[in-house]
């Protein structure tokens, strides 16, 4: 009778078909390690452009432009329907409708920091661009 030998036999295959297996998830488990390491390399990675958006365009069309700071003040306004400042609340400046600027003519003013118009063009006072001929 063969049978230590047959065991044997059983055996051997047994550790081979396991070897086999421990071989496959050994190299499973490398390349799993290795795509989180290289997402994780990729992440850190700074980023190539360090200014922020910018949209650059060939024209652009609109009412009025507003120059604001964080908090929503204003310090600027270019505009076709001109305003005077209202008063602030909350170091916010809300303008309203002029009366001594018809609506329809562009109107450049700039505030200070208590929202009173420290300069526009054209003046409020009437004085007019005249065209040149």
């Amino acid at each position: 009778m063969n049978f230590p030998q047959t065991n044997l036999d059983l055996l051997a295959a047994r550790v081979q078909k396991l070897e086999a297996a421990n071989h496959r998830w050994k190299f499973v488990n490398a390349l799993l390690l290795l795509s989180g390491v290289s997402v994780l390399l990729m992440g850190a990675k700074p980023a190539d452009r360090l200014q922020p958006n910018v949209i650059r365009a060939g024209s652009v069309e609109a009412q009025e432009f507003i120059l604001k700071d964080e908090t929503g003040h204003v310090y600027a306004r270019l505009s076709l329907n001109p305003s005077v400042p209202k008063p602030t609340q909350k170091g916010r400046t809300y303008l309203v409708p002029s009366d001594t600027i018809p609506g329809g003519e562009a109107a450049l003013q700039f505030y200070n920091e208590k929202g009173e118009v420290l300069w526009t063009a054209p003046s409020l006072g009437g004085a007019q661009f005249v065209p040149a001929r």
